[in-house]
């Protein structure tokens, strides 16, 4: 990389207009002050397009400079080549179809906590199985800890405040124009360090993006510590610093042009949130011609008693009650950044709260400084608790949570569309579900109260040790969102990835992402011919109805599955195919993987 280019190219993917066949997205780079770059070049099918630069911000010495993308898109998938002519700037990106849907891959927690040996992984290795997939992405889905901004605490300008062992006197600590300068300076180097860390800097410049944040890439927690500690100047100066550099490097916007100038895909919140003192920024577009996106963003609005503003779920169902087309759309993909279908632990909620557990651990720690690792730094609750305060199924987000279920369900049913939700942040892989008690005997292609949770998570973060996942698994029974609704996980994950019989199949605790397809009718038939059986059920007929969802496992694959279909599933046409890609070998710099697969069909009239 020059010196110039500081960091970038960046690539975003935004809409496409259906009515004109033009996919658009934009690309960023971050170059030193003394650079004013050219316009851009596409070559695609021997056509070119060409797009001058605009500056989005300029301080301290360096500019980001934005160039928005519009690609004419053909019958078949094609590769766009870019190139900047005056700096050493270029490669390509693939976009589909007319009629495709996207090729999606879907990744969450992509760096290292703090505490993570360096010598334990082969850093974020998954990247290059990323890279070699068979067929190129036409999107990378960001489910949140796009980055981890911990170390602001431990080796950053934070490292005195955090260490006071007093979160009254941190409370009272002033947010000086000194300060401010730092963390700016801190949140900007970390992030051009981290974009520009092979193999993840090669997917970005290469795999159009959209990406929501989540407490890491502020900081762990962030949100989620009781009231008067967050209103505090440090943690509202965090908040702000954070926000402003998510904005440029993730949605390649500046605060200033969130209402001045939005994206199109954006859907803005109706007011400032409680800590970060901007409207949030939710994300709505296609991918492809029967798909539809919607990110919700739920951190700008989150305390430790809400998630999101109830405005914000209106916002959210107006703007999908224009973008979906009952009839033409098949699919809604829903990115919630926490999972919404996991087992409960209301019951360890309990005890990390109680004051007759904490308090003989909080009086030693404060007259002996010990035990401080069970709590957090910063308003002494326990270490665990705001990690679990964070999830929607903690109690004081539980009425929060069935409500926009049920608004979904509502939704799904008005529009006959399958809803799926994407989320990462627990640092394992499993696949929660809602469905209609079996009772009702419905099958899963006429369920509109089928939606299905894909959680992947971490793509380079370390996994929870074996004994959490297992504890999980144990917690993982049927439980009654409301009369008409159960949910649980999916067991899937019958082996591990070395080819060893599991007890646990539903959680898997290794680094992972997930591939999204859709398959089509005919290609479907004949996959369903090869592989003998689908789903469990030798010579399945698309035209039957289903299994019910309680009983549907996924299945294991092939290690050399890429991008296609998984073996288990549906021959449905326009069901979406989930291969979660687990890692083999956590050493293995080539970060190869092992598949497990399911499908998810579309819903039947």
């Amino acid at each position: 990389m020059s010196f110039s280019v500081i960091c970038g190219p960046l690539i975003r993917y935004t809409y496409i207009d259906h009515a004109t066949g033009v996919w658009n997205g934009s690309l960023l780079i971050v170059l030193a002050d003394e650079i004013s770059p050219s316009a851009i070049q596409l070559t695609y099918d021997a056509a070119q397009m060409r797009s001058h630069p605009r500056n989005i911000l300029h301080e301290r010495g360096h500019s980001f400079w934005r160039y928005s993308l519009a690609v004419q898109l053909q019958s078949e998938e094609q590769q766009v080549e870019y190139t900047i002519y005056n700096l050493p700037v270029h490669g390509s990106f693939s976009v589909p179809g007319n009629d495709q849907n996207m090729r999606i891959m879907f990744h969450s927690c992509n760096g290292f906590s703090v505490k993570i040996p360096a010598d334990q992984f082969a850093g974020p290795a998954l990247w290059n199985d990323v890279m070699h997939a068979e067929h190129p992405f036409h999107v990378m889905i960001g489910g949140g800890d796009q980055i981890y901004s911990d170390r602001i605490c431990v080796e950053g300008p934070l490292r005195a405040w955090a260490d006071d062992p007093k979160p009254s006197r941190r409370a009272k600590t002033l947010f000086t124009s000194e300060l401010s300068r730092q963390l700016d300076e801190w949140y900007f180097k970390n992030y051009v360090t981290w974009f520009n860390t092979s193999p993840f800097r090669e997917a970005s410049a290469t795999i159009p993006s959209l990406q929501l944040w989540d407490d890491h890439d502020i900081i762990d927690g962030y949100g989620s510590y009781q009231d008067r500690f967050m209103r505090t100047p440090v943690f509202l100066g965090i908040g702000k610093a954070a926000h402003k550099y998510y904005l440029l490097f993730q949605q390649h916007t500046s605060p200033s042009d969130i209402e001045e100038a939005p994206d199109p895909s954006f859907v803005l919140g109706k007011r400032p949130g409680p800590y970060i003192q901007s409207l949030s920024v939710s994300l709505c577009t296609t991918l492809g011609p029967r798909t539809v996106f919607f990110g919700l963003e739920s951190r700008v609005e989150r305390t430790r008693t809400r998630v999101c503003y109830e405005s914000t779920y209106d916002a959210m169902f107006s703007r999908l009650d224009a973008q979906v087309i009952r009839g033409h759309t098949r699919h809604l993909i829903l990115l919630l950044g926490v999972p919404i279908a996991y087992p409960r632990l209301v019951w360890l909620e309990g005890i990390l709260g109680s004051r007759m557990i904490s308090a003989p651990f909080k009086l030693g720690y404060k007259l002996f400084g010990v035990g401080g690792g069970l709590f957090n730094k910063f308003d002494g609750s326990s270490e665990l608790l705001d990690d679990l305060n964070d999830h929607w199924c903690a109690v004081t987000h539980k009425r929060e949570r069935n409500t926009l279920i049920e608004r979904l369900q509502d939704f799904a049913a008005e529009k006959q569309i399958r809803i799926t939700i994407l989320s990462g942040d627990v640092h394992l892989a499993a696949v929660g579900r809602f469905f209609s008690a079996p009772r009702l005997k419905i099958p899963q292609n006429k369920d509109p109260r089928y939606m299905v949770n894909v959680i992947s998570s971490a793509i380079t973060n370390a996994p929870p040790p074996n004994a959490v996942a297992n504890l999980l698994h144990r917690r993982n029974r049927v439980h009654l969102l409301n009369w008409h609704t159960h949910e649980n996980l999916m067991a899937l994950f019958r082996e591990d990835p070395q080819g060893n019989r599991r007890k646990n199949s539903s959680t898997m605790p290794a680094r992972n992402y997930a591939i999204i397809t859709e398959h089509a009718g005919l290609e479907a038939a004949q996959r369903s011919t090869i592989h003998g059986h689908l789903n469990g059920e030798p010579g399945l007929n698309c035209h039957q109805d289903m299994k019910i969802a309680k009983e549907e496992m996924g299945g294991t694959l092939q290690q050399n599955v890429s991008a296609a279909a998984p073996g288990d599933g549906t021959t449905r046409p326009f069901a979406l195919d989930v291969a979660f890609r687990v890692e083999v070998d956590s050493k293995d710099p080539e970060g190869r993987t092992k598949a497990y697969g399911f499908s998810i069909p579309p819903l039947e009239v």
